[in-house]
């Protein structure tokens, strides 16, 4: 009674007969390397390969696990892939704590800076656009090169560089212009409803700290230094650490992780949007010009040309007069009001033109929606399967970074 050994790889419809008290017993089709099964109460154990659907999940813990009355041990690819898996939640999970790291070190300068500058310049701290320079700064030219230091730290893959033409970037200028738009629109509906439901409104950090700034401390920090330092650090940075375990891991991560680094819902539900189209541009082109002057154009749009327009065209102050005329019925107020007309019409028409951009971007991107593929992982990566996800999020560095922003999008909401 000498164990035969069979090994049969990939086989489709093959039966493995095993005898047992003098009767034949059919067992297992379709077999494939995947699952090692020991037939019990034999002299001599027979192992064969079978297919995962064998057993309800691969065992945990070496040989010897029973399932359904057959001792049920690891195939060696199945230690491999074990392996692999956790040299990917390694990965991953440091990618999470040096993100997470660099964005304990911003908050933590950016309070000793506050607390320095509050008591030997305080009256730079005192005005608005000292204070956001100051803070600034020492974000963009401290804390996050640190961050990124400690990215660059952890091995990448280099993405292979494709060519853009023009008329391709203002077709993803406009797509991205309009997915920034609806994210807009979902981000302040959400803070609307939880400030109904809590009883006051939440506040945009975003809105109330820009419409104080000077519009040329706005162009420099939002338009030219903003775009380039998160380009680098959520683009390139990110995307060549990931992207070999896959373009759409790449992708979502580019997307969640610049979302959750702004800190609040409003700017959460765009940046998202944002980060993805962004992500999936650089993965596919492997130019960081491209995703960089994509961005420099939104924040323009958004931030300094927004602003001005408003200060420009009195908008604000239009509809603070009109607001009191529908209060008072004062009809003095009225005379204010027409000056006020002019530039509502201007403001008007500016609105109107943002308001089509971002309908023929929202257009053109379900018109172009089966583009939008990512590549396969590469055949290790896959050979997960639905344990990718968990690799890749399930792990310390990961699911840290993304408590400590979500902590402080709740403080922010709570205020």
């Amino acid at each position: 009674s000498v164990c035969e050994i069979l090994k049969v790889q990939r086989a489709k419809a093959v039966e493995i007969l095993f005898r047992r008290e003098e009767k034949i017993q059919k067992h297992f089709l379709n077999i494939e390397e995947n699952q090692a099964v020991c037939c019990p109460n034999q002299e001599h154990a027979a192992w064969f390969w079978l297919p995962p659907t064998v057993v309800d999940k691969p065992p945990k813990t070496g040989h010897n696990v029973r399932y359904k009355g057959i001792t049920v041990a690891k195939s060696p690819g199945d230690v491999r892939r074990e392996n692999y898996g956790k040299k990917i939640r390694r990965h991953f999970s440091k990618i999470g704590f040096a993100y997470l790291a660099g964005s304990i070190v911003i908050y933590a300068v950016q309070f000793l800076a506050s607390m320095v500058g509050k008591k030997f310049v305080p009256g730079v701290m005192a005005d608005a656009n000292g204070s956001f320079i100051v803070l600034m700064l020492t974000m963009y030219g401290i804390s996050m090169p640190f961050m990124g230091w400690l990215v660059s730290r952890i091995p990448a893959q280099k993405i292979e560089e494709r060519k853009m033409t023009a008329g391709q970037w203002i077709i993803a200028f406009l797509m991205c212009y309009g997915l920034m738009y609806a994210g807009n629109l979902i981000g302040t509906a959400l803070t609307f409803g939880i400030g109904m439901v809590k009883g006051t409104g939440v506040d945009n950090p975003l809105v109330s700290t820009v419409m104080q700034l000077n519009p040329r401390v706005t162009f420099i920090i939002a338009v030219l230094i903003a775009p380039t330092a998160e380009e680098l650090l959520f683009r390139k940075l990110l995307t060549e650490r990931i992207v070999k375990y896959g373009e759409l891991a790449a992708v979502l991560a580019s997307g969640l992780f610049f979302g959750l680094f702004h800190g609040n819902l409003n700017q959460f539900s765009y940046a998202f949007l944002l980060g993805l189209f962004l992500g999936f541009i650089y993965v596919k082109t492997g130019k960081l010009r491209y995703t960089i002057g994509l961005h420099m154009a939104i924040n323009f749009i958004g931030s300094s040309l927004g602003t001005w327009m408003l200060r420009v065209t009195g908008y604000m102050d239009t509809m603070e007069t009109l607001t009191e005329f529908l209060n008072t019925k004062n009809l003095a107020v009225l005379a204010d009001l027409g000056n006020g007309i002019v530039g509502m019409f201007i403001f008007g028409s500016y609105a109107s033109l943002i308001l089509m951009m971002a309908g023929a971007g929202l257009i053109l991107t379900w018109l172009n929606r089966k583009k939008f593929v990512c590549c396969a992982p590469e055949e290790k990566v896959a050979s997960l399967g639905k344990k990718k996800a968990a690799v890749m999020i399930g792990n310390p560095g990961i699911l840290l970074y993304g408590a400590f922003w979500i902590g402080i999008m709740i403080w922010q909401l709570l205020q």
